[in-house]
């Protein structure tokens, strides 16, 4: 029996040493797992973290974009509309400078403009035609100016496109697991298997344990005493279960095995995750780096709205030139007339000083005769110490012209009647 109880011990012995090391190796790979789950929990919040700021730049991009392409829109409407403003107020220029070119200036008028060296026989030639040209080019190069900024605009829009859709499959693809459970559900749920498998092992190593005591008993009871009756069929009944305890110990290590392992993976899976994230941020914040798209945007932008600024005041000039050059038109028309106004006044004028110098002469020689006929009758018998001052001649008036006028030309009777005809038409059209 003695030989027995040494063998089962002996078989106990090694059972209880195989089973303290696959225990330590559980306590190790548990201990492990403690580790990872730290650096996961860890990670997890740096993903969420990193995450959320990716979609909230996602969403920004996103809102530039939207915010590009209204302008785009607004940028081909712009072109479209000053396009359309040129052709009308240049087609309004071509028109007045017909009317300009075909209104000839009357030949009195000319001959004194010759003898004052003016060549112009037109109203047109009157105006700088050539400033009016090159205000025109201004506005039509300041046009393609905004049609290249167009062009230059759809093509960030484009690329701006191209970044958001990449950044969203980089956002995508980083995300190698769902993120709707979080990291300590699976952690929890993991751990809390682990600990329950190796509370188990702790368990079946415990009966090791004391199993291996009993069968050290039992045999240092049998060598003190070599004639004591034993019965050691539990002890040989636990014995036969050594080998499946130990294969229940080796399963549980598996299982815990199997955790550390799916704990490790999912840690790196959420390092990698957290690298890739990190990644897109980057890209996302080349964006804005000095010299980027956002930069390049704003630039677009401030050129867009000097380039609005110089059509705004390309045009206003034009279409104030365009107005001037019709109230000029109209203006001679009215030339004619206050012509033919002054030269019907100085004519009044002369008639009165020719009435008025008449008027005074008559005056004057009244008064004369009547001095004369008072000396023949009076004066000649008074003498001359006493009335000397009654010899003085009468007072002699005179028309005095303050300011004398030039020489007004004289203008022919058709363009007096083109210039009332011009007046009525203008007044008739506005009324």
């Amino acid at each position: 029996m003695e030989q027995e109880l040494i063998e089962l011990l002996l078989v106990a012995k090694k059972a209880l040493s195989t089973g303290q090391a696959i225990c330590a190796q559980a306590n190790e790979l548990s201990q492990e797992s403690d580790r990872h789950v730290e650096i996961i929990e860890r990670t997890w919040a740096k993903i969420l973290f990193v995450r959320n700021h990716v979609l909230i730049q996602l969403s920004t991009l996103e809102r530039i974009r939207e915010f590009l392409s209204v302008k785009i829109d607004e940028v081909r409407s712009c072109i479209q509309d000053r396009e359309e403003n040129l052709a009308e107020v240049s087609l309004n220029l071509q028109n007045i400078f017909r009317v300009l070119k075909d209104c000839t200036i009357d030949p009195g008028i000319l001959a004194i403009n010759t003898q004052q060296r003016n060549q112009h026989a037109t109203l047109f030639d009157y105006i700088d035609h050539q400033s009016v040209l090159e205000l025109q080019k201004q506005a039509d190069d300041e046009i393609g100016d905004i049609e290249n900024l167009y062009s230059s605009l759809m093509t960030t829009a484009k690329s701006l496109s191209v970044t958001i859709s990449e950044l969203a499959s980089m956002q995508e693809a980083a995300l190698s697991i769902s993120l709707d459970k979080s990291a300590s559900a699976f952690s929890d749920d993991k751990a809390q298997i682990q600990e329950i498998t190796i509370a188990k092992m702790a368990d079946i190593l415990t009966s090791l344990t004391n199993h291996y005591i009993q069968l050290g008993e039992a045999t240092r009871l049998c060598q003190s005493e070599p004639n004591a009756s034993l019965d050691i069929s539990v002890l040989q009944k636990d014995h036969e279960q050594v080998p499946r305890i130990l294969d229940d110990l080796r399963e549980s290590l598996e299982i815990v095995e199997s955790i550390s392992e799916e704990i490790r993976v999912r840690m790196q899976v959420y390092l990698s995750m957290q690298d890739e994230l990190l990644k897109v941020l980057a890209h996302q914040e080349k964006f804005s780096t000095p010299g980027g798209q956002a930069d390049t945007i704003c630039e677009k932008m401030a050129e867009m709205k000097t380039h609005e600024q110089k059509l705004a005041a390309y045009f206003k000039e034009l279409t104030s030139l365009a107005e001037w050059y019709h109230v000029y038109a109209a203006s001679y028309s009215h030339l004619v007339l206050e012509i033919e106004r002054r030269k019907k006044a100085a004519e009044r004028q002369e008639e009165l000083i020719k009435e008025l110098t008449q008027s005074f002469e008559d005056a004057y020689n009244d008064e004369y005769q009547e001095r004369r006929r008072w000396f023949a009758q009076h004066g000649s018998f008074l003498p001359e110490g006493l009335c000397q001052f009654m010899t003085d001649p009468p007072s002699r008036l005179y028309v005095h012209v303050d300011e004398q006028s030039r020489r007004l030309p004289d203008l022919s009777p058709s363009t007096v009647k083109k210039a009332l005809a011009d007046i009525h038409e203008r007044s008739t059209a506005t009324s």
